[in-house]
């Protein structure tokens, strides 16, 4: 399992593209499934448009809209799934016919899904990456990645360091450092609570990281879901890595004065200096009338805790409320905020 192994690429946006694009800088000839046709032509007149910090670069890439248009008889060693986690189990059951006998999908979701992919694709044949770096795909075809080298970080779900994960970390270091992880598990989770308090929260709100981490109500709402996540992991026996930032700052604790609750409220309001225009997807994909990954974030962590017997009101409100959005019975508004910050007071 060297450069020379045949990638499969599903899911061609901001992350998909930026990785697709520099492997094929790098030399390998990965094949690309973008799901949307719009996509696809643009690949095809134009190659992947990749823009960094450091470079700009058009790269000509192997691409269709669906796996049926992939030559019969073609296998793969290794399947990148890099589309949005609620489309994730449709496709780890349509991939398992292009894989290989040893081959294995690889899982680049926000939120906890391997569980889910492990419904259609043997436990054993998924590894999994938590992506620390920024990018978006600006128009069809058309890539930036937001910092110049960030990191990524890898994993065998058995917290083994394999010759597989080795390869993966290898052909992935084209693209940014990578980090072999033996608790992925613990990395997948620091990252959960960061994407269950900005991505849920700003969908509700209809506001950047910046504009939420702004007010008191932000900040709060913010704290209280890192420590229903936090009290949630405990729970469930998970030993926690940090990812992204640092997740011990944002737990709650009863027993601090007021002076202290104004300085972890601080810490959340420092967050606006290096992710102030950041808008999650959850809120993109609210903007343009698409489903969120909700249920793979805050929903996931609402079953982890009912069935570990412990409360996390908030966690349960942000799901229903986004779902409310989803069914078109609720408006984005700051206002639901305030309907939140009524659970905690």
């Amino acid at each position: 399992m060297r450069d020379s192994q045949h990638i499969l690429i599903e899911g061609i946006g901001g992350i998909g593209g930026v990785i697709a694009a520099e492997l094929i800088r790098a030399g390998l000839q990965p094949t690309l499934i973008t799901s949307n046709p719009a996509i696809t032509d643009a690949i095809r007149r134009n190659g992947l448009c990749l823009h960094t910090p450091d470079y700009s670069e058009n790269v000509p890439a192997e691409v269709f809209t669906s796996l049926d248009e992939v030559p019969a008889g073609r296998v793969y060693d290794a399947a990148y799934l890099v589309m949005k986690a609620n489309g994730v189990i449709e496709a780890a059951a349509a991939t398992l016919p292009h894989l290989k006998p040893d081959g294995y999908v690889v899982s680049f979701q926000n939120g906890l899904v391997e569980d889910a992919i492990a419904k259609v694709i043997d436990r054993s044949r998924i590894l999994s990456v938590s992506v620390a770096f920024g990018s978006n795909m600006e128009a069809p075809g058309v890539y930036r990645r937001t910092t110049s080298r960030n990191m990524l970080y890898i994993g065998e779900l058995d917290g083994r360091i394999t010759p597989r994960l080795q390869a993966l970390g290898h052909t992935l270091e084209h693209v940014v450092p990578v980090t072999l992880s033996t608790n992925i598990t613990g990395i997948l989770w620091g990252k959960l609570m960061w994407n269950c308090a900005v991505s849920g929260l700003c969908a509700l709100a209809g506001w950047t990281l910046g504009e939420l981490v702004a007010t008191e109500t932000g900040q709060i709402l913010f704290l209280h879901i890192y420590t229903e996540v936090i009290d949630t992991a405990a729970a469930q026996g998970i030993t926690l890595e940090a990812a992204v930032v640092d997740y011990q700052p944002f737990y709650l604790d009863a027993q601090l004065d007021s002076t202290a609750q104004a300085a972890q409220r601080q810490i959340v309001a420092d967050l606006a200096i290096p992710y102030s225009d950041v808008k999650p997807s959850s809120l993109q994909s609210l903007e343009r009338g698409r489903q969120t990954e909700t249920a793979f974030l805050n929903g996931y962590v609402v079953e982890q805790a009912q069935a570990a017997g412990i409360s996390v009101p908030v966690n349960a409100a942000v799901t229903r409320m986004i779902g409310e959005i989803e069914a078109g019975t609720r408006h984005i508004d700051p206002a639901n905020l305030d309907e939140l910050k009524l659970l905690v007071r």
